[in-house]
């Protein structure tokens, strides 16, 4: 019988060991649903700032009745991956830009207008980092707009109006983060028509910005793994295209 109650009984250490492990486990688990939820959000909060930027956009056109001369030229893979009907490679004018952001900022709900020094105006918080290559290196050749929903519009420069430009989806409150809650984009050409050899614009809409506009990833990482994501990548998991 003493040696029934031995094979059956446990020791307090093999208790201690078996609840720690219990502990690791809920652990490692929690902080997975927690990052999954997190990210979740983020994407939310993008698909809301993307399609209010791109109605936006829509609206001034209509409501003007032209197409502002402030855009780039699309990529090839841009074009697939989008759906985009190119015919023929258009020329990227900064024209227009200043028409174009004035009009914009107004049809996104700014209330706020930093034109100076976005972070000595009030409309950058003071831990905002700049991109690490490419653009955004300098808030303060930047304009800043805070819209009425909070959300935050950068200006690449204070020259080239919106063609490139970034977006804070949650505006000053955190993480404040390339790639977590601020992602730059571009004004590009979305259609285009070839008549007679000269290249016509048709459409221009809102995409991600050029190559030598990019932040910092950790690659070595899988997508689902990683704190921040490029453009493309929030673009592509909006639209349900596989990123990885």
């Amino acid at each position: 019988m003493s040696l029934l109650n031995k094979k059956l009984g446990y020791t307090l250490s093999e208790v201690m060991v078996t609840i720690a492990l219990i502990g690791f486990l809920a652990t490692m688990t929690l902080s997975t649903v927690g990052a999954s939820v997190q990210q979740r959000t983020r994407l939310a909060e993008f698909r809301t700032a993307y399609s209010k930027m791109t109605t936006a956009l829509k609206n001034i056109t209509v409501d003007t009745g032209r197409l502002y001369s402030c855009y780039l030229a699309p990529t090839t893979g841009e074009i697939s991956t989008f759906g985009l009907d190119i015919n023929g490679t258009p020329t990227a004018t900064t024209t227009g830009c200043e028409e174009a952001e004035k009009a914009f900022v107004r049809a996104m709900g700014a209330v706020r207008f930093c034109e100076s020094d976005p972070f000595t105006e009030g409309c950058l918080p003071v831990n905002y980092t700049t991109a690490e290559s490419g653009c955004f290196t300098n808030f303060s050749n930047s304009k800043a707009f805070v819209l009425d929903n909070s959300m935050i519009i950068i200006t690449d420069s204070k020259t080239r109006g919106i063609r490139q430009f970034a977006i804070d989806a949650n505006g000053r409150k955190g993480p404040n983060k390339w790639g977590q809650d601020i992602f730059p984009f571009a004004l590009k050409a979305t259609e285009t028509k070839t008549v007679f050899g000269k290249v016509f614009v048709k459409s221009i809409g809102i995409l991600p910005p050029p190559s030598s506009c990019k932040y910092h990833v950790d690659t070595s990482v899988g997508v689902k793994e990683r704190p921040g994501r490029t453009t493309d990548e929030m673009l592509k998991e909006s639209s349900g295209v596989r990123v990885n």
